[in-house]
């Protein structure tokens, strides 16, 4: 339903996953609807040296009056939870360490499902322990193209969708920070089954740029 033409065969990258650029759908997709007990377990990647550092399962847990998807790694202590105060708006984002409130909810993915649109959103966001939103973010959302994606889950027709960020850190001592997430939507899922995160920023009397954490998250299973 998705594809007006299939590839034959998908192009292999460094990263074992084959990845190949499909015709956009010629009617918007429907998205899967949010319902108790969808579940996604993904495998995470340190995309520096392909080691693989986590195992994440993020299961919906509340549907009204917020979405909460309760995420668990193999550790022992839980991770933060993502909250959308509708299905597809980010109330909270839980993906870099501590988790981030925003002052108004930022969209999880394209509104529109459409290759080729950029959306700009700017807003303010506070942690757990900042009291009143006083951090500015700044992103820009650019929706990349059509691709056909095969991870460990299966083969997937998504739409990738590039995030870059500027924001104030709530440590003092960096400035500049900016984030980059590559990220594939399949609408089938309701959610992405593959995703990039890495980030950087500076700090005063020190040279160069300092590197966070470059995370790929592969989808293994999904309910």
């Amino acid at each position: 339903m998705l594809l007006a033409s299939t590839p034959a065969a998908c192009a292999m990258y460094r990263d074992g996953l084959a990845r190949n650029v499909i015709t956009p759908p010629a009617n918007r997709p429907a998205i899967r609807p949010v319902a108790l007990g969808q579940q996604w377990i993904y495998r995470v990647r340190n995309v520096y040296n392909g080691e693989v550092v986590d195992q994440v399962t993020e299961t919906v847990v509340a549907t009204s009056p917020v979405v909460r998807i309760q995420r668990k790694g193999l550790g022992s202590n839980p991770l933060p939870d993502e909250i959308q105060s509708s299905w597809g708006m980010l109330a909270q984002e839980p993906y870099w360490g501590r988790p981030i409130e925003f002052a108004t909810p930022v969209p999880a993915w394209p509104p529109e499902l459409e290759a080729g649109r950029e959306l700009e959103f700017r807003t303010w966001f506070r942690g757990s322990a900042d009291g009143g939103f006083h951090h500015y973010w700044d992103q820009t959302m650019r929706s990349v193209e059509w691709e056909s994606v095969v991870v460990p889950a299966g083969r997937f027709a998504t739409l990738r969708y590039d995030n870059s960020i500027n924001y104030v850190s709530r440590d003092f001592y960096r400035i500049e920070s900016e984030r980059a997430d590559s990220i594939w939507f399949a609408p089938e899922t309701g959610r992405w089954v593959l995703r990039r995160d890495h980030g950087e920023y500076l700090v005063p009397g020190r040279g160069g740029t300092m590197f966070e954490d470059y995370l790929q998250w592969e989808l293994l299973a999904w309910r």
